[in-house]
């Protein structure tokens, strides 16, 4: 058996190194942990996953983001799925990678999209209409941006 010294230098948290892009996960429970060291000592929530033994200390902003969907009870947040991604973030003044949460949209199974008829584009040509697409051919986190009327788009107020 090899023993590494790697293996006893691991965080119990969650680190923006350890995830590329964005990752969902599945909520398993919620818990109060003390974090940090000496004078950074404090408590936080800690949100626990199914398909990861590591946990996410929530700092503010991603506490924020999980009360607002979910509510302030935690235990209503099991088994709920989050999607956890990497992006820089500011810590005291400096710009430095960090994890941040976002709700996954709600899957609409199996809906067909309807394909919008052509209609004039800006410019007055003809924009041709997209064949409908099938939600569950989309992937999970991409989804088409909502349709705009020709109206709302040249709505621009401008004063003058």
């Amino acid at each position: 058996m090899v023993l590494l010294a790697s293996d006893y230098d691991k965080s119990r948290f969650l680190k923006a190194d350890d995830i590329d892009g964005e990752r969902k996960f599945k909520i398993k429970a919620v818990t109060e942990e003390v974090v940090g060291a000496g004078a950074d000592k404090e408590q936080k929530l800690v949100v626990w996953f199914t398909n990861d033994k590591r946990g996410l200390r929530l700092n503010k902003t991603n506490l924020r983001v999980l009360k607002g969907a979910f509510g302030d009870e935690t235990a209503g947040w099991a088994n709920k799925i989050i999607i956890v991604f990497n992006t820089m973030v500011e810590l005291r003044g400096k710009m430095v990678p960090g994890l941040r949460v976002r709700i996954p949209p709600p899957k609409q199974g199996g809906v067909t999209t309807a394909a919008k008829p052509s209609q004039p584009s800006g410019n007055g040509q003809t924009v041709a209409a997209k064949p409908p697409v099938k939600d569950d051919e989309l992937d999970d986190d991409i989804k088409p941006p909502p349709a705009q009327s020709l109206a709302d788009e040249l709505d621009d107020e401008i004063s003058f």
